[in-house]
């Protein structure tokens, strides 16, 4: 059985290229900052400004159908600053304007095929705004270039060798089009060139020490050649990209994802149904948010957490 099915007790997310980070709103007409959290149980995604919940709003209700959601395990953006949820329990991705639901559009149906997932577990956007996609219980990752699937192309299958996943989770894409991806099965971190699988490389084997990975759930990159991924083991990692270089770690319940954001690490755990921001790895100046339930400054197994600043 897939792990996937245990992410309503147990996944991490995290920032990915488009949209990560860590901050509070400005006021004023310029640009405003928000965070936002994948609240899963409650099947809805949350935004507000900072870390004291200012200006909390919400989208969807559980369902299938338009501005619903079953299990949403990730949020991310693309350039236009418009927001993508990966719809995990009903196969597909979802695409809005805002927070208001505008623009609804949705992408998938569940299956193997083109167009067709199995538990899309995490989505990452490039700088060409393409999509990027863990389709976990298929074992593979795929790409599209918009909401249609124009160019649809997968990569990967099942197993524990070269260009093969056991649940892939976490996804992110760096400025070079390098695909990063989460094996949570395999215990590993797995980079290629591009989706023909070119210069494939892992980093990690089984284990909770340096250069260790327990079912690695959710990655980020900062562009300056760190990475943190998000370990069902309770860590969270900072360290080189596809290196123990710079090798640190943070310990809290069940980290679900973790985003840098201005120097700063973003954080939820399902487990608390909380949201931890720390200046650095070292768990500096910690600051929560939230607490159990369905209302107002409240989550119910919270998997993911992006950054976004809109002008």
């Amino acid at each position: 059985m897939k792990l996937i099915y245990c992410f309503i007790v147990g996944l991490a997310c995290v920032c990915l290229l488009a949209g990560c980070g860590g901050g509070s709103g400005t006021g004023g007409n310029g640009p405003t900052t928000h965070i936002f959290v994948a609240d899963s149980a409650n099947n809805r995604i949350v935004q507000m400004d900072d870390m004291s919940g200012t200006n909390w709003r919400t989208f969807g209700r559980a369902g299938s159908g338009s501005e619903e959601l079953n299990q949403p395990t990730d949020v991310v953006f693309d350039s236009s600053g418009r927001i993508y949820i990966a719809d995990l329990a009903n196969n597909r991705i979802v695409r809005i304007n805002d927070v208001s639901g505008s623009g609804w559009t949705t992408f998938g149906t569940a299956g193997t095929g083109v167009g067709q997932f199995e538990g899309p577990a995490r989505i990452a956007i490039d700088r060409d705004d393409r999509i990027y996609v863990t389709d976990n219980r298929n074992d593979r990752i795929v790409r599209f270039d918009d909401m249609s699937g124009t160019n649809w192309v997968s990569f990967g299958s099942t197993g524990t060798g070269v260009d093969e996943f056991s649940s892939p989770v976490g996804i992110a894409v760096d400025s070079n089009f390098r695909v990063y991806v989460t094996d949570l099965n395999n215990h590993r971190v797995v980079t290629i060139d591009d989706m023909t699988g070119t210069n494939w490389t892992s980093f990690g084997t089984e284990g909770t020490g340096i250069g260790e990975f327990e079912n690695p759930e959710d990655i980020a990159l900062d562009g300056n050649g760190q990475m943190l991924v998000s370990d069902q083991s309770g860590r969270v990692i900072q360290t080189g990209v596809m290196s123990v270089t710079g090798w640190a770690e943070y310990s809290t319940g069940h980290a679900e994802s973790a985003d840098f954001w201005n120097g700063q690490i973003y954080i939820v755990d399902q487990s608390t149904d909380i949201v931890t921001r720390i200046d650095s790895i070292a768990g500096t100046n910690p600051v929560t948010f939230g607490s159990p339930g369905a209302g107002i400054d409240e989550f119910n197994t919270p998997l993911s957490i992006h950054l976004h600043t809109f002008n």
